[in-house]
């Protein structure tokens, strides 16, 4: 880019010629720059009459170099710009940039927590409508008005129930041990270690069991659900479903949901016999057999207790592949929000599963 200067105006030239591409404009671009900074004081004439094709990144350096800053009598002046060529180049208003940015003005507390709580009402009125086409969609299936894809919620079943039994089984294990042995050191100090299995019993079956079950499930499969129904957001699969006239909630919620209500009660089944049985396992290393755990639990324990947990359960299943399924449906374009969405329908679903569990607490005890 050829710069020269003008002794009776007292001007700079650049010579703007040929393509300026993003392969060529990083050196002009360095040059007019250096130019403009070694001559602070004098006008500075951009010659574009040879200038042949630019893109956008020589739009780009045309703009910049229109809306410099410089003092009175040193400004920048395009010349000889095709008129195709002109039209590219954005109009410039320096009234627009001539304001300094002014740092927008904090928000209190009160803001904050009048913010949040919006959100939160905003997020609890969608959520109640998606439970609102949830219980339509149920309420059909359940009085044979709809037709349930039976091979889908198998499907679901299996991949969210049987592949999750080891981690449950485990998990339940583990609950059962801690248990024992963390009450069985204190009551061990009065002589009352036979009333550990009382404390196994009712917190497995009552409390440990459904909500470490709804837990894992809430991590493993609320966070699969809002993924998968999310992907299918982002590909547009959501607004394939639609344009055919099929609901999504009954063609992609409904399955999932039916599927969690009968997966999540007998998991916790499951994860309430091995806690027990670790439970026992620690007693009788405090001489308690296993035929005495056997007979204080029938006595500390009934099928009242195991029907609260077994229907805890069902509802926790509910909530979280509602949660699951509505943070998919919700997700927004690519694959950031994708992981966002299963992120957050682990997050409430967590949360909501704290919160049943206490209400339920409060209403039975």
């Amino acid at each position: 880019m050829p710069v020269s200067g003008s002794p009776s105006t007292g001007a700079v030239t650049l010579s703007l010629e040929g393509r300026i591409t993003a392969y060529t404009v990083a050196p002009i671009w360095r040059k007019a720059l250096d130019t403009l900074a070694r001559n602070p004081d004098r006008p500075i004439l951009v010659d574009a009459s040879r200038l042949e094709y630019i893109d956008n990144t020589g739009i780009a350096l045309i703009f910049d170099l229109k809306r410099r800053q410089r003092p009175p009598g040193a400004e920048v002046e395009i010349h000889d710009l095709a008129p195709n060529l002109a039209a590219l180049i954005p109009a410039y208003d320096a009234k627009r940039y001539a304001k300094a940015y002014e740092k927008p003005e904090a928000i209190g507390v009160i803001e904050h927590i009048g913010w949040a709580a919006g959100q939160q009402l905003t997020y609890l009125g969608i959520m109640l409508g998606f439970l609102r086409n949830c219980g339509t969609a149920l309420g059909r299936a359940i009085i044979g008005r709809g037709e349930v894809r039976w091979s889908e919620v198998l499907s679901v079943a299996t991949e969210a129930g049987a592949n999750a039994v080891p981690i449950v089984l485990l998990i339940g294990f583990l609950m059962g041990v801690i248990i024992a042995f963390e009450i069985g050191l204190v009551a061990q100090q009065f002589g009352a270690v036979i009333f550990v299995v009382n404390g196994v019993g009712v917190a497995m079956l009552r409390e440990l069991g459904p909500l470490m079950t709804a837990i894992v499930f809430a991590g493993r499969t609320g966070a699969a659900f809002a993924a998968e129904i999310g992907t299918q957001k982002v590909n547009e699969e959501v607004n394939a479903i639609l344009t055919f006239g099929l609901d999504p909630v009954y063609f992609l919620v409904l399955p999932r949901l039916l599927a969690s209500m009968v997966v999540v009660p007998l998991l916790a089944v499951l994860a309430d016999l091995v806690g027990l049985f670790g439970g026992a396992l620690v007693l009788v290393t405090f001489d308690i057999s296993f035929l005495q755990f056997y007979n204080q639990l029938l006595g500390a324990v009934g099928a009242g207790d195991l029907l609260l947990g077994v229907f805890k359960a069902s509802v926790f299943g509910l909530a979280i592949a509602a949660i699951g399924c509505q943070r998919g449906l919700n997700t927004g374009a690519g694959a950031t929000s994708v992981g966002l969405s299963a992120t957050s329908a682990v997050v409430t679903g967590i949360v909501w599963i704290v919160v049943i569990d206490g209400i339920f607490t409060v209403l039975t005890s």
